[in-house]
């Protein structure tokens, strides 16, 4: 169900998914290929169980992968980065985790597992806790958690494009606002402009009272940013 609500996300956008898995042995690969139809939207997946396959099929950065540890935030990120940069796709899920029942630590337990998403240019990552549960259980636990995280990420992406969409109309509608308050604003200090300007003698006095219409003109749009600004 989780896979199939990702899938539709991805259908409605045209784009493709790629996956990078390791602790769950492509058990998120064959949950997304289930669906028929998957070849329209899934381009490809990597188990990359030994840190070696991590380095030369996903570019994760050794030095990172030494000092943080194949289980942490920065290589999650770096094998979605890594699948979704070599197999072309918009959409990229990566697991990394200790299923057990061994390889257990006192920071990263068995149970611990991070997950990373990217979409287009934005990303997510996660760390999950499951508890000392069995190996199965675990992968499958880790599996459901990708899926959640991917639609997260998605919804989130989504929702902020969307949410800039709408401030974008916002701000166009408020110096539309902006420039008509001005009009008014300046038609009421001279509501005869335009014949002033055919009447009027150029001279000092002219000068005098463009100067002042100047003064006021750049007083009443501090007035409105301010407004704005607030």
């Amino acid at each position: 169900m989780l896979a199939a609500r990702l899938v539709r996300r991805l259908n409605k956008q045209e784009w493709s998914l790629s996956v990078a898995e390791s602790c769950t042995g492509g058990l998120l690969s064959s949950s997304f290929t289930d669906i028929s139809g998957a070849s329209d939207w899934f381009s490809q997946g990597w188990v990359t169980y030994s840190n070696e396959s991590k380095l030369s099929s996903l570019n994760v950065d050794g030095d990172t992968l030494e000092r943080k540890g194949a289980v942490s935030h920065e290589v999650a990120l770096q094998m979605a980065q890594g699948a979704k940069r070599a197999a072309g796709t918009q959409v990229s899920i990566s697991i990394t985790g200790i299923a057990g029942p061994t390889g257990g630590t006192e920071n990263r337990p068995i149970g611990t597992v991070y997950v990373a998403v990217c979409i287009d240019e934005s990303y997510l990552v996660r760390k999950g806790e499951f508890g000392g549960g069995d190996r199965a259980s675990n992968k499958h636990s880790f599996t459901i958690f990708a899926m959640q995280k991917a639609i997260e990420a998605w919804d989130t992406h989504f929702g902020r494009i969307e949410q800039m969409m709408i401030d974008a109309k916002i701000e166009a509608a408020d110096e539309a606002a902006r420039k008509i308050a001005l009009s008014e604003a300046l038609a009421s200090m001279n509501p005869d402009l335009a014949e002033w300007q055919r009447q009027v003698r150029w001279g000092e006095e002219k000068q005098v009272v463009s100067t002042v219409a100047e003064e006021e003109r750049d007083r009443l749009a501090l007035d409105v940013d301010w407004s704005a600004d607030e």
